[in-house]
Formats: structure tokens, sequence, C-alpha cells
């Protein structure tokens, strides 16, 4: 009776937590370029519903850091900064691309070659983390 009650326990916990299906929150096309000491990663996100949500963090088993970054102007040429919570309105596609924003993987423990694969996490401040596959292309 107590295993019942403990499994029925742990099932509802799991039902309650967002998997990637449940939630508008799609990602799609993630890559990377051939990289040693620092890597960028590049990708596309659709909300797909009515409500905002926000990219507050980021993770990776292949760096020391992995952090979502912006491309600025300095009037003098670009330079690149941490954005710590990334709004995406319901209903928005947000590309990340060269240039603009990037998830930043800082400290490669290893290099990236073309054909690798590795997976990142993104935090969302609602639909909680998503893993996204993510391959090496060449230039």
């Amino acid at each position: 009776m107590i295993f019942a009650i403990i499994v029925s326990s742990l099932l509802s916990t799991a039902d309650a937590a967002v998997s990637p299906s449940a939630t508008p929150i799609q990602i799609s096309h993630a890559y990377s370029r051939p990289a040693n000491d620092m890597g960028a990663v590049f990708l596309t996100i659709v909300n797909g519903g009515s409500s905002a949500d926000a990219i507050d963090g980021a993770r990776s088993d292949v760096a020391d850091a992995t952090e979502v970054h912006e491309t600025y102007d300095t009037g003098s040429g670009s330079g690149m900064r941490h954005i710590p919570r990334l709004p995406i309105v319901g209903g928005q596609t947000l590309s990340f691309h060269s240039g603009g924003y990037h998830v930043m993987l800082i400290g490669l423990k290893h290099s990236l070659k073309v054909g690798d694969h590795f997976t990142i996490g993104l935090h969302f401040e609602h639909a909680g983390w998503i893993d996204v596959p993510v391959v090496v292309e060449s230039f």
C-alpha cells in the first residue's frame, strides 16, 4: 500500500513537469561552427503561444560557462554582452545568428569539429528547461 502511494506521488510529480511537447516554445536548426576555446550556438526559437516567456539561463557539458549573449554596435566596432533575461513575446520568432543573439560557449572543454553533436539546455521562465541538440557545421 505504501509503495502504491509513493509511485502514485512520483507519477503525479512527473506529470506536472513541463516537457518540450507540452510547451508552445519550439526550437529548431541549432548549430555551431568549429571552435577551439570559445564557441557560439545559433538557432531559431518560436513562441507559438499567446503568452510571453523569457530565456533566463543556459547550460552545456561542452563548456565551462554557457550564456545567452548579444552582439551590439559600439560606434567604433562591435562588442558582446551577456543577456541574463531575454523576453520572447507570444507569437514571436527569434533568430539567433552571427552578429546578433547567440548562445556563447565559454571555455570549451574540447574542440568542436564539423559533424560533432552536443546538447545545450535553455531555461525559460514558464516552459522550464528545454534540451536542444546541436550539430557543428562548416562556415
